[in-house]
């Protein structure tokens, strides 16, 4: 038996609110994802629990929704969610003729919630409502996905640890019919120069157009912006149509979407500074001195690269939803471990890594989606099982 002991705190002088709970693992549990799926277990059970006590009229725990694993869903199910998808890629805009001067890449429905995202960069990333404002925005996909386009599941989640040591061989890319579309094609490179980060990284197995499967015909409207590799738009919500690009990148993956990676990040950190820090590279959370992390949240766009790589237009790549709600599954993970202490835990500011300095965000706040939703109170969306939502991972 390996003791798994986290003692972030001695690792460099700035780690201070690391956690130093030591748990029992084998140090194979830990790589094979069985130490993961004990902590879900765990976790679910707390869930249940905390929802029977809370006692809502409006979700209980017995008739909420089933969020599973993309592997875990039959191929009819699969089916089903990518056709759901690229219905919603081909419903007409609801936006006035007024919106779309302000917005001209807006062509659809589905660039709705791209546009959404453009929007809000700096205020839902590396700041207090990352986890909340995500978990409602993949929340309002997956209820438009079944009043617009008849769906009658919910958000699968992506597992990356399934995958982590061969993504381009993974299920998810084949390119058949059941898969979320093919790798994109090869173009050969072996590193990517990231002008806004000022860095290179190495470069996947794909780069070019998506070829086959339900996305192979995808037109992207908007972007890039951010990405890898490529010269942005002078206007990030202009009208750029272009297809969809991947580059499955198994050197990120091995080393930054592991089960190792996401059982290290829920075991290491007991607060939700350190916790969402981790998990989006935070570089007020990293060791100045160790070899840069892109963290699970910035491993799992990598990892498929390409429009996903470009965290401002990532939601135009159907990845994204599946992506955020493995996300949102490692989280809630997170807090049910704990619910009494984590559950409204939240921590930051409204800016990007407070740049430029702002005032930390409440839970009586108001929080803004943009085309997609009304406004919505932090506090109410903190727990999957309450406020909007009646679903929980399995």
């Amino acid at each position: 038996m390996i003791r798994w002991l986290i003692l972030a705190c001695l690792a460099w002088p700035g780690a201070l609110a690391a956690y130093n709970q030591s748990t029992e693992f084998p140090q194979a549990d830990i790589d094979s994802g069985a130490a993961l799926k004990t902590l879900a277990d765990q976790a679910l059970g707390n869930i249940k629990q905390e929802s029977r006590n809370l006692n809502t009229s409006t979700c209980r725990f017995e008739t909420a929704q089933v969020r599973r694993e993309w592997r875990d869903l039959s191929l009819d199910s699969r089916k089903e969610f990518t056709d759901a998808v690229q219905c919603l890629q081909n419903r007409p805009t609801n936006i006035s003729a007024e919106a779309k001067k302000t917005f001209p890449g807006v062509q659809t429905r589905y660039d709705e919630f791209v546009a959404t995202h453009i929007n809000l960069t700096e205020y839902i990333h590396v700041n207090a409502d990352f986890l909340a404002w995500h978990r409602y925005f993949i929340y309002t996909f997956e209820k438009a996905l079944r009043e617009e386009c008849n769906y009658s599941s919910t958000l699968p989640y992506w597992e990356w640890g399934y995958d982590a040591e061969k993504p381009q061989d993974s299920v998810l890319f084949n390119g058949d019919a059941y898969s979320m579309g093919s790798n994109g094609e090869a173009w050969n490179r072996t590193t990517i120069f990231w002008a806004s980060q000022n860095m290179t990284i190495p470069a996947g197995t794909g780069g070019g157009c998506v070829s086959a499967g339900p996305f192979a015909n995808l037109t992207v409207n908007m972007g890039p912006i951010n990405a890898p590799g490529e010269q942005p738009v002078d206007y990030k919500l202009e009208y750029n149509p272009r297809c969809l690009q991947r580059d499955v990148n198994p050197t990120v993956s091995g080393t930054s979407v592991a089960f190792r990676n996401s059982t290290e990040l829920i075991l290491s950190y007991e607060t939700i500074d350190w916790f969402q820090g981790v998990m989006q590279a935070d570089k007020r959370f990293t060791d100045p001195d160790a070899p840069r992390s892109f963290g699970v949240h910035g491993g799992g766009h990598l990892t498929v690269g390409g429009v996903l790589a470009d965290i401002d237009t990532s939601p135009a790549e159907p990845m994204f939803w599946i992506h955020h709600a493995q996300i949102d599954r490692i989280w809630t993970i997170w807090q049910g471990l704990d619910p009494a202490k984590r559950r409204n835990a939240i921590w930051g500011t409204h800016t990007r890594a407070d740049m430029p300095p702002s005032a930390n965000m409440t839970l009586d706040e108001m929080l803004d989606f943009g085309f997609i939703s009304t406004p919505r109170e932090f506090a109410t969306l903190m727990n999957p099982l309450a406020g909007p939502f009646c679903y929980y991972y399995e």
